[in-house]
């Protein structure tokens, strides 16, 4: 049974990584079943068990450097430490991107929102960023970028990206003032326009790719992971299809 999915550009760049899938793990109930997200109501044994079997499946030993995410744009290293301080200032002291500069595997956890795993093959550098609206709007995945620039000297051109499985814009249905904020910041094919569709989908896929094209990363270093996770119950955990009561899938990658 899968526990992951992997990108062919990061799996041909050697890189040990993936988007974890809710299949074959221990969790029950609408945790079932590999929950990897403490805090939403799951068996504390189960979470960490849960672990164990990703680790062990990804060939990773040691744990996941993660943060404690917050819908803002603080970067971090895979030890808590601020890499890029956030445009704005945030209520809660977290973090939705985190850097392994020395080899470490560092992860996001999501349930609709977009994952992207970022990867630069001359210096072994990588990244794992967290985009839901929020991060979106404020191009969390093109500070992703700029703070593998700042802390590793990487060139951009040189980085490879991996958007992961996220809610399409086939079932992500926003507000007509989101869709025109959108609209503005990426350009019409960001979402419909809501002087013509008072139920306007987003497609979030677009926008974080537009943001990482925009950050220096060419488009053929860009790689869509496919999957909707509102769409497929099956391999998805979904905090929109199930309001809000339901696992959490972890993107990871081990830099070098």
């Amino acid at each position: 049974m899968r526990l992951f999915l992997t990108s062919r550009y990061l799996s041909a760049a050697g890189v040990a990584h993936g988007f974890s899938l809710r299949t074959g793990g221990v969790s029950s109930g609408p945790y079932a079943s590999l929950n990897l997200g403490a805090g939403v109501g799951d068996a504390e044994d189960a979470v960490r068990k849960n672990h164990g079997l990703l680790g062990e499946a990804a060939g990773i030993a040691g744990d996941f450097a993660t943060a404690q995410q917050v819908h803002g744009d603080r970067v971090v290293d895979a030890h808590g430490r601020e890499l890029l301080p956030p445009t704005a200032p945030q209520e809660l002291q977290g973090a939705d991107a985190v850097l392994g500069l020395d080899g470490e595997t560092v992860g996001v956890r999501v349930a609709d929102c977009v994952p992207i795993l970022l990867f630069d093959e001359e210096s072994g550098a990588s990244a794992a960023v967290h985009s839901g609206w929020r991060g979106t709007r404020l191009a969390i995945a093109a500070r992703g970028v700029r703070a593998l620039q700042h802390a590793a000297g990487v060139d951009p051109k040189g980085l490879i990206a991996a958007i992961g499985p996220c809610i399409g814009r086939c079932c992500y249905e926003v507000s007509t003032e989101l869709a025109a904020i959108f609209r503005g910041l990426y350009g019409p094919e960001a979402a419909d326009d809501p002087a013509k569709n008072p139920r306007p989908h987003l497609d979030l896929r677009f926008c974080v790719e537009s943001a990482l094209r925009g950050a220096g990363i060419p488009a053929e270093r860009i790689e869509q992971v496919e999957g909707c996770t509102s769409c497929d119950a099956e391999l998805f955990f979904s905090h929109r299809r199930e309001k809000g009561r339901t696992g959490r899938h972890l993107a990871f990658i081990r830099g070098r």
